[in-house]
């Protein structure tokens, strides 16, 4: 816009808040996840938290807002196997800017959102946040 001055931020300096705007609770859940991309290559990761609606994984490698990877991962009992296709919703990095504090309990990594879900694995994946 002309006659706009400032910078963007890159990353905000509180962390946001979803309270009340996400459709399913969001329950701690750490479990090795496989990111593998469509050309077939694996990255093993870890996942922090957990919704019927997708997952947050801690990684310092980090991939575009928007690209779509598989997911594959079993419950933490190990009894049942997932895997869904996903797209990357928000990346959180560690690299503060000049203005920026990464307070202690920052974790860098990228959230993912569940798409192309079918009716009985959305079923599955609300059961296991039952059990988380």
């Amino acid at each position: 816009m002309k006659g706009m001055q400032g910078s963007i931020r890159r990353r905000p300096t509180s962390r946001m808040s979803f309270a009340g705007l996400r459709r399913y609770p969001r329950r701690q859940m750490s479990v090795e996840v496989l990111v593998q991309d469509q050309e077939g290559w694996e990255v093993p990761l870890e996942s922090l938290d957990f919704s019927p609606a997708g997952m947050f994984v801690r990684s310092s490698f980090l991939f575009e807002v928007g690209t779509v990877h598989n997911l594959i991962f079993r419950s933490p009992r190990g009894d049942e196997l997932f895997a869904v296709r996903a797209q990357v919703t928000r990346v959180e990095s560690d690299l503060p800017g000049a203005d920026e504090v990464v307070d202690d309990s920052f974790v860098p990594g990228m959230a993912y959102e569940f798409i192309d879900l079918e009716e009985a694995k959305q079923e599955r994946l609300c059961g296991l946040v039952a059990q988380v």
